[in-house]
């Protein structure tokens, strides 16, 4: 990656006064199959989920579904309420059914198939746009660009190998509009076929993410506006349908019975506004947070595309899908940026067209070369911090997987409320509530909570056993100081080794272990004749 990324560097800082010369020896055909191997790297190093919901309401229901653990009753309060999505529980449950028939299963290769699964998809998807927009971008150059933003743009990039519900629809979504463009051109050759085929996408982009039925609605309109075709919209009856049909039936094996989820989603989280209570933000939210979660170049350049092409073409599909789905989020209490990540798989196409219809004398000078090659330097430094810097809780969970390998049993003591690494505590059903995280929990570990640092002492001696292993697990890291039992401190650091030995300056790896501090429980006493 350094090397490309030195080289790309290099060709756009010594370009001659037409771009042609930056181009020449790279073709669409090379950037594709470096896209490829990079969506693997990312696929293979990015072992870890960008938002909470990517574990809780896919990894753990599987999880459940397999073992049996999480109960019911320690998963998230969506769960009880029956309103999320069964279909990607299902895919996850079948990669863990297929790896432990396999004897591979492990909770890390689980999702690395899961997250090669989204990285071929991603890719066919973008592939499969790019052909249909192909002729469109007119030049090798411009289609250069396109699959270089495609493939190398660092949030695309990260986000691309990620399994969860933004990104898999995002995704459909764009194939959506890709197969919109394409039934267009056929001038009503198999318009059924076309319909079935239409309908079956756009239904399984909802049942995916109800969120995106606002993006449909747009799209249905437009249908009826632009593309009056009846055997269209006849063949998309039994799609649409087939696809619900679907996401019903892998609700019903998820929940264990028939119900319907986007009704319950609906209720819970707009009417009853369940959802406000992770936060409110104001109406221009999602105007400025793309400058800090986004970089302060390339999110607002993704923005900033995005509004030249609504302006530019009110009477495009894209369009048409995109702003009801974007303003829709802009009334919404409860903003995450991570709800328009569906819009960004579009920012591609979005960019270079803007940037094609641009005066050229705008880009003369000889200081654009040098920012762009800056541009493309920050751009590929974001993309290695993202593959280099795991998040801690994922490095803890190896740790812990590659400690209690060989042992009879562990138990983790903790405080509850600090917990134990594998739960946290949930308010929003009922004060206190425990939810938690059994798929990273290897499975001769049993966590046990305790209200005050008293009981966890007091608990110590009887649970002291030859065969017993105790430890205490607290993400407050200086809780040895405060207890008074006969402690030794596990070292772990969530880097790789080859970071701490050369790059250990002033030990500043050390602060990343403070997500958690761990510790065992050396024997004081002669073991209980009996377990707890």
């Amino acid at each position: 990656m350094i090397y490309f990324a030195t080289y790309m560097v290099r060709r756009i800082c010594l370009f001659s006064e037409d771009m042609a010369s930056f181009f020449r020896g790279i073709t669409p055909k090379y950037i594709i199959l470096t896209g490829c191997l990079f969506t693997l790297l990312f696929a293979f190093f990015s072992n870890e989920v960008y938002h909470p919901d990517e574990h809780f309401q896919i990894l753990e229901y599987a999880h459940m579904k397999l073992f049996g653990t999480p109960t019911p009753e320690h998963l998230p309060w969506e769960y009880l309420l029956q309103m999320r999505p069964g279909i990607q529980p299902f895919v996850a449950w079948a990669v863990g059914k297929g790896l432990l028939a396999a004897g591979l299963y492990s909770p890390f290769a689980v999702v690395f198939v899961l997250q090669l699964l989204s990285g071929a998809l991603s890719v066919a998807v973008l592939l499969f746009f790019y052909r249909t927009v192909r002729d469109e971008l007119e030049d090798e150059k411009t289609r250069c660009w396109f699959l270089l933003l495609g493939f190398f743009l660092w949030f695309l990039a990260y986000l691309h190998v990620h399994f969860n519900a933004e990104m898999i629809s995002g995704n459909l979504l764009l194939l959506l509009a890709a197969l919109t463009m394409r039934c267009r051109r056929a001038a009503g050759r198999r318009e059924f076929g076309w319909g079935v085929l239409l309908g079956m996408t756009a239904g399984l982009t909802f049942a995916v993410r109800f969120q995106m039925g606002f993006a449909l609605l747009g799209y249905g309109i437009w249908l009826l506006v632009f593309l009056r075709r009846w055997k269209l919209y006849a063949g998309m009856v039994p799609g649409v349908l087939a696809m619900l049909t679907l996401g019903l039936l892998a609700d019903r094996w998820l929940y264990g019975e028939w119900t319907l989820t986007p009704v319950n989603y609906l209720c819970e989280n707009i009417l009853n506004e369940n959802m406000l209570k992770f936060g409110t933000s104001p109406w221009w939210y999602y105007f400025t947070e793309p400058f800090t979660e986004g970089g302060y170049v390339y999110g607002p350049l993704a923005l900033v595309a995005a509004v030249w092409f609504f302006w530019r073409r009110p009477r495009h599909v894209v369009t048409w899908m995109l702003v009801p789905f974007l303003l829709v989020h802009f009334f919404l209490g409860h903003k995450e940026l991570r709800f328009f990540f569906p819009a960004l798989f579009f920012a591609p196409w979005f960019i270079v067209l803007m940037f094609r219809e641009l005066p050229r004398r705008w880009f003369g000078a000889r200081v654009w070369r040098y920012v762009l090659g800056v541009l493309v330097a920050v751009n590929a430094g974001i993309m290695g911090y993202c593959l280099a810097q795991p998040r801690p809780e994922i490095c803890f969970y190896k740790m812990m997987q590659e400690y209690c390998r060989g042992k009879k049993e562990v138990v983790a003591l903790g405080l509850v409320p600090t917990g134990v690494g594998y739960g946290y505590i949930e308010d929003i059903l009922e004060p206190g509530r425990i939810v938690e995280i059994r798929f990273y929990m290897p499975r001769n570990l049993r966590p046990l909570c305790f209200d005050t640092q008293e009981e966890l002492e007091a608990a110590v001696p009887a649970l002291q056993a030859p065969d017993r292993q105790l430890m205490v697990l607290s993400h407050c890291w200086w809780l040895d100081t405060e207890l008074s039992l006969p402690l030794k401190k596990v070292p772990w650091r969530p880097y790789p080794d080859w970071l701490v030995r050369c790059f250990n300056f002033n030990d500043w790896t050390r602060f990343g272990a403070r997500y958690m501090g761990v510790w065992e429980v050396e024997p004081t006493a002669a073991a209980a004749p009996e377990a707890v």
